[in-house]
C-alpha cells in the first residue's frame, strides 16, 4: 500500500508540474506551452517508469503511463503562449481621449477586443487581443489581472488564461496566442476578456471561427 500511495503521489506531482502548473484556473503561458511540446506519449512513458519502479510492478507502470499520457495530451490540446502587454497611449493622451478629470474617480475599461485571424483552421494559432484603459486620480501603478476564457457551445475549452501586470494611467494593448489542436471542433468560439483590479473591473466578449 505504501508503494502504491507513493506512486500515486508521484503521478500527481509529475502531471501537475508538466501541465502548465495550473492554479486557480490560470496558466503560466511559458510552462503550459512547454508541457504541450513534450507530448502525451513520451510523458506517459516517463510516468510509467516512475510508477513501475515505485510499485515493483512493470505492468502497473504501463497502464498508469498510458493513462497519464492521455491526460497530458488533453491538457496540452489548447495552449496559451507569447503574452505581450504594451502602452498605446500615455496617461495624458488617454485622459484627453476620455475627457477625464480626477473628479470622475476611477476608470477601468476594456475599449476593444479582437481575435486575429477571425477565421482559422484546426491546429492554427489565434492572437487574442484587448485594448484597455486605466485612469485614476492619483496616477499610481495599478495591479491589473487580465483574464481570457474561451467557450464553445457554452462550455469552457481548455483552461482560462490569467496573468497580472502593473500599469500606470494610460491605454494598453494586451495580446496572447491561443493554439488550437488539430482536432478542434469547427464552429464559432466565444472569447470572454476580463480585467480585474482594486480600482474597478471590465469585461467584453469577442469571437473567432474554426472552419
Amino acid at each position: 500500500m505504501v508503494r502504491k500511495a507513493l506512486a500515486a503521489a508521484l503521478i500527481c506531482i509529475f502531471i501537475g508540474s508538466l501541465a502548465g502548473c495550473a492554479t486557480n484556473g490560470s496558466y503560466d503561458p511559458g510552462r503550459s506551452a512547454g508541457a504541450g511540446a513534450l507530448g502525451g506519449a513520451a510523458t506517459g512513458a516517463a510516468v510509467g517508469s516512475i510508477v513501475g519502479a515505485a510499485t515493483g510492478h512493470a505492468g502497473t507502470g504501463a497502464w498508469v503511463g498510458a493513462a497519464a499520457g492521455g491526460v497530458l495530451g488533453a491538457v496540452g490540446g489548447y495552449l496559451y503562449a507569447e503574452h505581450r502587454n504594451s502602452q498605446a497611449r500615455s496617461s495624458q493622451a488617454a485622459a484627453q481621449a476620455y475627457n477625464y478629470t480626477p473628479a470622475q474617480g476611477n476608470v477601468v475599461s476594456i475599449d476593444r477586443v479582437e481575435a486575429n485571424p477571425s477565421t482559422v483552421s484546426p491546429g492554427q494559432q489565434v492572437q487574442l487581443g484587448m485594448t484597455y484603459t486605466i485612469l485614476t486620480p492619483d496616477n499610481q501603478p495599478v495591479a491589473v489581472t487580465l483574464v481570457r476564457e474561451v467557450r464553445f457551445g457554452g462550455s469552457a475549452v481548455g483552461q482560462p488564461y490569467q496573468t497580472t501586470v502593473n500599469n500606470t494611467n494610460g491605454t494598453y494593448t494586451d495580446q496572447v496566442a491561443y493554439s488550437l489542436p488539430g482536432n478542434a471542433t469547427r464552429g464559432t468560439y466565444t472569447v470572454t476578456s476580463r480585467i480585474n483590479s482594486a480600482y474597478g473591473n471590465s469585461q467584453k466578449d469577442g469571437s473567432f471561427t474554426v472552419r
